[in-house]
């Protein structure tokens, strides 16, 4: 009967994990809102898939199919399909996705993959819709509406991320200490950002000391797009926490002025910061005896988290090992039928879990209940 048990409970959790252990922790784009005939940078994190720390020589790649598969040979990647090594397990794909799939850029709303090491011996969870991250294509149709001013992307942003800004200068306000005139920003020779956060407690200036850091990216018909990373633009420090951005657009000149709806500042609110959910540490069975195949699962795992270890003390008995997984859920699994079939004498075990930094994350004995054979 408890091998039954044993066997459905790896019937309802090996399948969960195995889904899951290859995910890629985080994607992001720079501009974070691209046109598919443009030069871009994807970023992807690799911790916790089998490319965790992989070397530059052993290399990462992209396998993509969609819109089409630019690369025949599995094993023998082309140059376009390399990534490049940015720091830790981060790597960076440099493209132009209306040159690297040769098709129209109206036809490119976006791009699946995955990664996998050059050999194509590791390989990563795929990066798609039914992932819920593929990388998409912007739509500017939201900007371009009749009456759009401003709009942003993502709109769950972070301050270490990148964040890009559109206007639309068609509908933007000018001369408001005058006669308010709609639409005249769209003649400047040039757009530029006069942008602050909090309240403009700190500032970059529309100025001819920041000429090569406020300009805008003219995307046509009056679009205009702003790239930053909030950290960087405004050089904050690490524990400044940014709640708004405010914003006044003008030429370098300031002859040609661009402002919000009844002529107001420009104004974007930070997104509420999500809060992780509280780590789970689960031991099963309940009641552990030595004929017990013990099952350790921590889920909710923090984002911070690369790894867990954990040690297992049976009187002079050590017995240690990794758990696998993602952060969303590790596990690991024990065959105490094997570990501890020569030690008649113990009643206990105690097992510590630390994670690959070394921190202790739990640390507890647990009886041995007493079965006869």
């Amino acid at each position: 009967m408890k091998k039954i048990v044993y066997t459905l409970l790896l019937m309802l959790v090996a399948p969960f994990w195995l889904m899951s252990q290859n995910a890629i922790q985080e994607i992001w784009t720079q501009p974070a809102a691209f046109k598919a005939d443009e030069m871009i940078s994807v970023f992807f994190d690799v911790t916790g898939t089998p490319l965790d720390g992989i070397s530059e020589s052993e290399g990462v790649r992209v396998w993509t199919w969609f819109p089409n598969n630019p690369d025949e040979n599995w094993a023998n990647p082309s140059e376009k399909t390399k990534l490049k090594h940015v720091n830790g397990n981060i790597w960076r794909w440099d493209l132009n996705p209306a040159q690297l799939y040769n098709l129209p850029a109206n036809q490119i709303t976006g791009i699946y993959g995955q990664l996998q090491n050059y050999a194509g011996t590791k390989i990563t969870d795929a990066f798609a819709p039914d992932k819920g991250n593929a990388i998409t294509v912007y739509s500017l149709s939201t900007i371009l509406a009749d009456d759009a001013i401003i709009e942003y992307y993502p709109k769950q942003f972070t301050q270490d991320r990148p964040l890009s800004i559109l206007i639309n200068a068609n509908n933007t306000w000018s001369d408001c200490e005058s006669t308010p005139t709609k639409g005249k920003l769209a003649s400047a020779p040039d757009i530029r950002m006069h942008g602050g956060v909090n309240g403009w407690d700190i500032q970059v200036m529309n100025n001819t000391e920041n000429l090569a850091k406020t300009a805008l990216t003219h995307l046509g018909n009056g679009i205009y797009r702003k790239d930053i990373v909030l950290n960087d633009y405004f050089g904050l420090a690490a524990n400044y926490t940014v709640t708004g951005i405010n914003m006044v657009f003008a030429d370098k000149t300031w002859a040609y002025q661009g402002k919000g709806l009844n002529c107001a500042d420009f104004y974007i609110q930070t997104p509420e910061k999500v809060v992780e959910a509280v780590p789970t540490l689960i031991f099963f069975p309940q009641k552990v005896s030595k004929k017990d195949l013990l099952c350790i699962l921590r889920q909710n795992n923090e984002s911070s988290l690369t790894g867990l270890t954990y040690t297992l003390t049976a009187g002079t008995l050590t017995h240690s090992g990794d758990f696998e997984g993602t952060t969303k859920e590790m596990i690991a699994y024990i065959n105490l039928v094997d570990l501890l079939k020569d030690s008649n004498d113990v009643e206990k075990i105690h097992v510590t879990i630390k994670s690959k930094t070394g921190k202790i994350i739990s640390e507890t004995d647990i009886p041995l209940v007493q079965i006869n054979d």
